[in-house]
């Protein structure tokens, strides 16, 4: 369920990686991420992505790609085999967020992964004037139609990193497309960024 789909937010994913890179992208949606890494990073990708008529969309353009569910299916996959996974905007609909981070950075020596940022300050303020969750350009779906199961924080996600000994290296500032080394919780990146992007790894042991 890819939906950083903008050109500008796939370059910021870009410079995170070198050129030649193996690459995976978990919930590829129709292979854009991956079509773009390929033309401007060179990468040998895959795509994973359980929807199957989107499946057949990256199939369409030359990208290898397997329809699988990232709750159950990432098991296959030996330890670092990937040199980056992907996961953009499907962190929060998996039913399994901590097992689905672990296998990420088991199988790749780095993982990128982005999520909505639940605590931005127009969701609280939406739902402090409507009483009701909110609907913007970012969360599409009214409450009853979402497939959002767990509202994630930027503050959440590096709570999780640290109870899962994940090292956060980057952060990213999708606003701004820009880049920086990750040196701990900051107010103004939990409340003021509409998306949280990281890049995360773990040492095999």
């Amino acid at each position: 369920m890819s939906l950083i789909n903008e050109n500008k937010d796939f370059g910021v994913i870009a410079e995170l990686i070198p050129n030649n890179a193996s690459v995976i992208d978990v919930g590829c949606n129709d292979g854009s991420l991956l079509e773009y890494l390929r033309e401007y990073k060179n990468i040998d990708g895959r795509g994973m992505e359980i929807d199957q008529k989107k499946v057949q969309l990256c199939l369409a353009k030359g990208i290898s790609v397997i329809e699988g569910d990232a709750d159950t299916d990432l098991y296959d996959y030996p330890d670092k085999l990937f040199d980056y996974s992907i996961l953009t905007y499907t962190l929060q609909a998996t039913k399994s967020p901590k097992t689905v981070m672990q296998q990420l950075v088991r199988i790749s020596k780095k993982a990128i992964i982005s999520f909505p940022n639940f605590g931005h300050w127009k969701i609280g303020t939406s739902l402090l004037l409507n009483k009701k969750m909110p609907v913007s350009k970012k969360l599409s779906y009214s409450w009853h139609e979402t497939p959002n199961l767990h509202f994630c924080t930027i503050n959440d996600f590096i709570d999780l990193c640290e109870e899962l000994e994940i090292k956060i290296e980057k952060k990213g500032d999708l606003s701004n497309k820009k880049l920086s080394n990750f040196s701990g919780k900051n107010f103004l990146d939990s409340y003021f960024n509409e998306v949280g992007l990281f890049l995360v790894s773990k040492d095999q042991i």
